[in-house]
C-alpha cells in the first residue's frame, strides 16, 4: 500500500476495515437469524487473516517468511477450533488436515523456488509442475472418503500441469533462454 506510506497507519487502516467487516457480519447475522449462526465463519476468518497478514502489512515483504510461518503454524489449529466451535461434524481429520497440510507445503515450495531460481521460465514451470503434484496428493488423500468413486480430477490436473510445465520449458528453449547453471 504505497498510498499510505507510514506502516503504523497502514496497519491501523487495515484493522479498521477488518473491524468494520466484522461489525457488518454481526449486524447482518443478528438481524437475519437473531442468533450467532453463520457469523462464526467470516469473523474467525477475518481475525485469522489479520493475524497472518499483520506482520506483512506492518513491515513489508521482509516479513513474508514470518507471515508464512504463522500461516503454517496456525492453519491446522484454526481449522480444528472452527470445527469444534461450529459443531459441524467430523471434517477436520479426513478433509481439512490433508488439504491444509499439502497447501502449506506447496506455499513453502513456491517460496523456495522463487527465492532460488532466477529464470522466470523455470520458476513458472516449477510452480505449475509442483501444483500438479500437490493437487494429485490432495486427490489421493481424499479418494478413500468417496469410496474410490471420485472423478479423477487429481490425475487430470497432474497431467495438465506437467504438460503445461513441459510446454513452458520447450518455449524457453525455443526463445533461447536455455537452462544454464547461471540461470538457476
Amino acid at each position: 500500500m504505497k498510498f499510505i506510506p507510514d506502516s503504523h497507519a497502514r496497519l491501523w487502516a487495515v484493522s479498521v476495515f477488518i473491524f468494520i467487516a466484522i461489525f457488518v457480519c454481526v449486524v447482518c447475522n443478528m438481524e437475519i437469524e437473531r442468533e450467532m449462526t453463520w457469523l462464526v465463519y467470516p469473523v474467525c476468518s477475518l481475525i485469522f487473516a489479520w493475524g497472518i497478514f499483520a506482520p506483512l502489512i506492518y513491515r513489508g515483504t521482509r516479513y513474508l517468511r514470518l507471515s508464512l510461518g504463522l500461516l503454517s503454524a496456525f492453519i491446522l489449529p484454526y481449522l480444528l477450533i472452527l470445527e469444534q466451535w461450529t459443531h459441524s461434524g467430523n471434517w477436520f481429520i479426513p478433509i481439512a488436515f490433508p488439504i491444509a497440510f499439502f497447501s502449506v507445503l506447496y506455499i513453502w515450495v513456491i517460496y523456495g523456488v522463487v527465492n532460488k531460481i532466477r529464470n522466470p521460465w523455470l520458476v513458472s514451470s516449477a510452480i505449475i509442475a509442483s501444483g500438479g503434484v500437490f493437487s494429485l496428493c490432495i486427490y489421493l488423500a481424499l479418494l478413500p472418503l468417496s469410496g474410490y468413486t471420485m472423478f479423477p480430477w487429481g490425475w487430470i490436473s497432474f497431467g495438465s500441469a506437467l504438460g503445461l510445465s513441459l510446454l513452458l520449458l520447450i518455449a524457453a528453449r525455443i526463445r533461447g533462454e536455455a537452462v544454464t547453471n547461471n540461470n538457476i
